[in-house]
């Protein structure tokens, strides 16, 4: 297209109000012309990671029991574009005073496993029922899942309170003010994987999970970190949808976060070496698992 042809970049004026947090939750909606990161390069086939657990996945039922772009985006890194999506629609109700950070974000995580897994189940069995021979039903959702992994990420506070997403503006810039004053908190991702049994044993099912730990340090007001800022970034709407208020990935890297001890990506939302040391787990040494285990941190 020609220069004087070109459509200018639609930028956001001071009268135009930032989307709400219910909108900036359900669509990416970007406020600068730039992108954060570049996409993704697309490898050549032969490029692939050449790991048996990949090759399971890539051949096999896999299901993201997540909406989360971050997750799935880290996943197709390794070769997995194809991933069916099957977010968990059972309510994220329980009680995190009386389970306390870790116990909850490890019992919300296998509770979004289970609540997908038995949902296709059952829905794989109603198809196969209802039309053996109808063709407008895809094969492959008459098939049972033959794996599930599904993850949480909450904040935990120097107090041990946990934070998840900000529900306006202004608890938002509360919350971040609140991780900038206290400094240094923690990000903990629980990721759960179950697989079918090969040997039909009750329950019928193998699964694994674990909870991953990462400490992160915010900037101080006078290292360049003052209330406008804050205010600035939240009105990017970047951190709307993420636990705290904030995304490492991206502008929050750069003007919020001072240091990062641990797995970075498990403050984006999913510990991937983890993540495919439980798929193997599941998957290829089935008799090391059983119902609700949780692997003790190394």
């Amino acid at each position: 297209m020609d220069d004087d042809k070109k459509q200018p970049l639609l930028q956001p004026t001071p009268s135009d109000p930032p989307p709400d947090y219910e909108t900036a939750a359900g669509e990416q909606i970007p406020t600068h012309p730039l992108p954060i990161r570049p996409p993704p390069v697309r490898r050549p086939p032969g490029s692939l990671l050449d790991l048996p657990i990949l090759k399971y996945m890539r051949t096999h039922r896999t299901i993201l029991a997540s909406s989360s772009p971050r997750r799935r985006a880290l996943l197709s890194q390794l070769g997995l574009p194809n991933l069916e999506i099957r977010p968990s629609t059972k309510p994220e109700d329980l009680s995190k005073a009386e389970l306390g950070p870790w116990a909850y974000v490890s019992a919300t995580a296998q509770q979004k496993a289970l609540d997908v897994y038995a949902a296709l189940i059952a829905e794989a069995a109603e198809n196969q029922a209802s039309t053996t021979t109808s063709t407008s039903i895809d094969d492959t959702n008459r098939r049972d899942p033959d794996l599930v992994i599904a993850a949480d990420t909450v904040i935990v506070t120097r107090e041990g309170v946990v934070l998840e997403k900000p529900t306006s503006e202004v608890s938002h810039v509360k919350m971040l003010r609140h991780l900038r004053d206290t400094r240094s908190h923690k990000v903990l991702t629980a990721i759960c994987c179950v697989a079918p049994r090969a040997d039909a044993a009750h329950p019928g099912y193998a699964m694994a999970s674990y909870v991953e730990e990462t400490k992160v340090l915010f900037a101080r007001e006078m290292d360049g970190l003052p209330d406008d800022v804050i205010e600035a970034y939240v009105r990017t709407r970047e951190g709307a949808d993420k636990a705290g208020g904030y995304a490492v990935q991206g502008l929050a890297g750069a003007l919020l976060v001072e240091k990062v001890d641990g797995a970075v990506d498990n403050v984006v939302g999913l510990p991937v070496r983890k993540t495919l040391q439980l798929c193997e787990k599941v998957v290829f040494r089935q008799d090391e698992t059983s119902e609700g285990e949780e692997e003790e941190d190394e």
